[in-house]
């Protein structure tokens, strides 16, 4: 009977300590595809948020309190995704959910959580008309594909001296998709001509190239990550050395599978050039190399980090865990100096204005090449 009474008390001193443990931490749901195709760019992101979250708790937490991350592995897959946001936005005690890097997956993601009257923060997702499609709740640490498509645009026509271009397209991506639209657009209103647009889907055999007399001076290439390496090295394998220009579906560690050969005159857009000498950039990158053995593989794992610390910020600011303060006090955000950059949100945008980095790919090193502002 003693030795009942006494496994008793054990067990109520251990859930009672499990509680406690619970009230003293903050959680945030977090989705990324750490396995699958997309694990290339997602895995950096969740990276940035545990460096984040380590920092953080390291200088005494939020409201006195530990950040916890709890996060779900989306698998690339967006069924799974759908499924994963659902769990993370039921369970107790999580105060808002980020992540995920692709605007498919955060389309798949956001009902389940904004629904819910939570904050649902993507770290690397870059359509700007989501935050339009899914409510106050969604927010983007990201700039959006109509800045980068502008960004990639003026760079190309003046900076790259190109007037006629090929595009060619990834219609089983959203974010190709949109991204495409908007650079067309920019590049024919800077004075360029695209001479010929072709489309492919993920998981092609062969990719879209010029035809004879179509005589591009310069390729852009929109797609994800997948199919980077592949595409760049059709292109240079048919003979074309021209310039080839992208958005940030192009700022993946893929790149380094491109022959070295064929891998030059290569710039596309991301969210931050980590030969920046800029202190918090520098900063991250010694904290990242130091927690993870290897330097930042792209700047999605600096938007990770962003967008944990612009939560962290946020709830501070609230001085309350409440979802709906949390929501308010996000809106407010002014001036936040990110590794990605100053993030402000204008008052009834929840897409921030966000300088975008140009930076260069040859024979394996990415190069900062210009910072173009969002005006």
């Amino acid at each position: 009977m003693k030795r009942i009474v006494i496994l008793c008390l054990i067990a109520i001193g251990v859930c009672a300590g499990s509680a406690v443990a619970a009230e003293n931490t903050i959680k945030i749901g977090v989705l990324y595809n750490l396995t699958g195709p997309m694990a290339v760019i997602d895995q950096p992101g969740f990276h940035g948020m545990e460096l984040a979250q380590d920092v953080i708790n390291s200088e005494g937490g939020v409201l006195g309190k530990k950040i916890s991350l709890i996060v779900s592995d989306c698998r690339s897959n967006l069924d799974a995704t759908a499924d994963a946001a659902s769990t993370l936005a039921g369970e107790k005690g999580i105060v808002a959910v980020s992540g995920l890097n692709d605007t498919d997956y955060a389309i798949a993601a956001a009902p389940a959580v904004t629904t819910k009257n939570m904050v649902f923060l993507t770290s690397g997702a870059t359509m700007q008309n989501l935050p339009y499609m899914y409510g106050k709740y969604f927010f983007m640490t990201a700039f959006g594909d109509n800045m980068q498509a502008r960004a990639v645009a003026k760079f190309a026509k003046r900076r790259l001296n190109t007037t006629r271009c090929f595009v060619g397209t990834n219609i089983s991506s959203e974010f190709a998709k949109t991204l495409s639209k908007y650079f067309k657009r920019r590049y024919q209103k800077y004075g360029g001509k695209v001479v010929k647009e072709d489309w492919f889907n993920t998981g092609d055999a062969t990719y879209p190239l010029p035809k004879e007399g179509d005589n591009p001076d310069l390729f852009f290439l929109s797609t994800i990550p997948p199919d980077v390496a592949k595409y760049v090295t059709e292109v240079r394998a048919a003979g074309f050395e021209q310039p080839i220009a992208s958005g940030d579906g192009f700022d993946t560690p893929g790149l380094l599978n491109i022959p070295q050969e064929y891998a030059h005159s290569i710039y596309f857009a991301t969210h931050v050039a980590f030969d920046n000498p800029a202190p918090e950039v520098q900063d991250f990158v010694e904290r990242y190399e130091k927690m993870f053995g290897v330097t930042p593989e792209s700047g999605f794992a600096a938007l990770g980090y962003d967008s944990v610390m612009l939560l962290a910020k946020a709830i501070t600011k609230a001085g309350s865990t409440d979802p709906e303060a949390i929501r308010a006090s996000l809106a407010e955000t002014k001036e936040f100096r990110g590794v990605t950059g100053e993030i402000s949100y204008p008052e009834g945008v929840r897409v921030p204005d966000k300088s975008v980095d140009i930076v260069r790919f040859s024979n394996g090193t990415v190069s900062f090449v210009e910072q173009i502002a969002p005006n």
